[in-house]
Parts: C-alpha cells; sequence; structure tokens
C-alpha cells in the first residue's frame, strides 16, 4: 500500500507541475503580446508629440500606465504558477493553492516594488 501511495503522491506532482509549466508556457506568448503593445504605444506616442497632439500623447501615457500595470500583473500570476507547480509537493491534507498563489504573488510584487525603487 505504501508503494501505491507514494506513486500517486509522485503522479499527482508531476501533473501539477506539468499543468504548472503547460500555463506558464502559455502566458510567455501572452507576456510577448504585452511588449510588442507597448513598443506601438511608444511608438504611436513619439508619433503624436511630432505633430505636437500634447492631449492625446496625455491619454496614452495615461493608458500605457495602466497596461503596464496589467502587463507587470500577468508576469507576477506567471511566475507564480511557475513557482508554485515548482514546489507543489502535495501531502495528505488538501492544498490550498488560492493561498500559495496569493503569498507567492505578494512576494514577486514585493521584490519587484524593491526592484523599482533601486532604479529610480
Amino acid at each position: 500500500m505504501a508503494s501505491t501511495s507514494a506513486s500517486r503522491s509522485t503522479g499527482v506532482t508531476g501533473r501539477i507541475q506539468t499543468a504548472a509549466s503547460t500555463l506558464y508556457s502559455d502566458n510567455q506568448s501572452l507576456i510577448a503580446e504585452f511588449r510588442k503593445a507597448l513598443n506601438m504605444m511608444k511608438e504611436i506616442g513619439v508619433d503624436l508629440e511630432r505633430d505636437n497632439q500634447s492631449q492625446m500623447v496625455k491619454e496614452l501615457e495615461n493608458a500605457a500606465v495602466e497596461f503596464l500595470a496589467t502587463y507587470e500583473d500577468c508576469t507576477h500570476f506567471s511566475s507564480a504558477i511557475h513557482s508554485v507547480g515548482d514546489r507543489c509537493q502535495p501531502v495528505g491534507e488538501l492544498t490550498n493553492f488560492k493561498k500559495l498563489f496569493e503569498d507567492e504573488i505578494a512576494k514577486l510584487k514585493a521584490s519587484s516594488l524593491q526592484f523599482h525603487k533601486t532604479i529610480l
């Protein structure tokens, strides 16, 4: 019985790691699209400045700030999925994945905030 239980646990761990790896990989294409969109916004902003469209530049800047926050949220969530999947070792009790994700995202946001403070 012990070997069956151990192999079942290993199977669950493998499935969780595979699912996390797949989600992380899928999110990387979304993150790449975010980067492309941010570059386009930058190019549009340069064009608007050249055309003296200051009001439109301000609106684009505000949209870019919101978009960048969403981009960071997406990257944090993706990294949290990857990290939780790698570290997950289910035991006899139920795992609170919501708490694991929330804790990991909070840790990633804190380190990101610290990074932003060091570069400013």
